[in-house]
């Protein structure tokens, strides 16, 4: 009860909500979150920092980059009915249209000079 309950609050915070639903749909970077949630850099690592200890997401290493992404194959199992019933909710509500067409467009400029490169 007690690990549902600090998921619970963890996700209560909207931006964190933010991030994982875009983390639901791609694997990003910290200026792609940056920029589409309009955010500073120390703001969005912090809010990254506390899913990442709670396991609701994981990063990889690409050279000076790091790539953030849900933590599908490792989350536990109620943790990750949790998290994808939100994040359908939040896609049923339309809520994150700005931002994810921003993600798209973030992503369709990836390995051009001055962005991200493109993941392996």
């Amino acid at each position: 009860m007690q690990k549902i309950l600090e998921i619970l609050k963890i996700l209560s915070d909207e931006t964190r909500l933010k991030i994982v639903s875009l983390l639901a749909e791609n694997e990003l970077c910290v200026c792609e979150l940056m920029e589409a949630l309009r955010m500073s850099q120390s703001r969005i690592s912090n809010h990254l920092r506390i899913l990442r200890n709670t396991r609701i997401i994981e990063a990889k290493r690409e050279g000076k980059w790091i790539f953030y992404s849900l933590a599908r194959g490792t989350m536990d199992k109620v943790l990750w009915e949790i998290v994808q019933a939100i994040v359908n909710k939040i896609d049923e509500e339309e809520y994150l249209t700005r931002e994810k067409i921003l993600i798209e467009q973030l992503i369709s400029r990836r390995g051009e000079p001055g962005h991200c490169p493109l993941p392996h």
